[in-house]
């Protein structure tokens, strides 16, 4: 799935909400503009479009990956550093130990945690930086792109057409 284009997210978000429905899928209640807006006030950051109308028109979070969980927006979180930029564009991979606190620090900036899939990976929905709008794979020994490039919008609507069995690493070159 791509980065999906403005124009193009009304009908992905029918396909999606066809699919969450013919899978009896449980998803948490819509969020009101005036929720949004006041997550996004009070961190000082703009939600990705397609995010913020997944989260209007979809649902705020759902049952997926086993059982693991796709986080509501108000999701108790650490604390975040969400303004600074994510300043990655490629994967960064700290050879064979784990990330150094710096390293680690920087590659959690301007993301929002989108599920905890444990043993320390996350998959994260950069918010700011270059990359901003795709997720990404995070983990003690670095982070990197879900497969092919692919924005909010792309990655669930991959989770629902794979199930469980998606792959998201099937492109990744590394």
């Amino acid at each position: 799935m791509p980065v999906y284009q403005s124009d193009e997210y009304s009908t992905v978000l029918e396909r999606i909400k066809r699919e969450i429905e013919q899978q009896n899928i449980q998803m948490g209640p819509v969020l009101s503009e005036k929720d949004i807006c006041t997550f996004e006030e009070s961190h000082k950051i703009q939600l990705p479009e397609g995010y913020r109308r997944f989260l209007l028109e979809v649902g705020d979070g759902c049952d997926m990956f086993g059982g693991f969980d796709l986080l509501p927006l108000n999701a108790n979180r650490q604390s975040q550093d969400y303004v600074s930029p994510f300043p990655f564009t490629e994967y960064v991979i700290e050879a064979e130990e784990p990330l150094s606190e710096e390293l680690w620090r920087q590659i959690q900036q301007g993301t929002l945690e989108l599920i905890d899939i444990g043993c320390g990976q996350t998959f994260q929905l950069i918010i700011t930086g270059p990359c901003r709008g795709e997720v990404w794979s995070l983990c003690e020994m670095g982070t990197q792109p879900c497969c092919q490039r692919q924005d909010f919008l792309g990655w669930f609507e991959r989770w629902l057409t794979a199930g469980d069995d998606v792959d998201y690493y099937a492109e990744f070159p590394y």
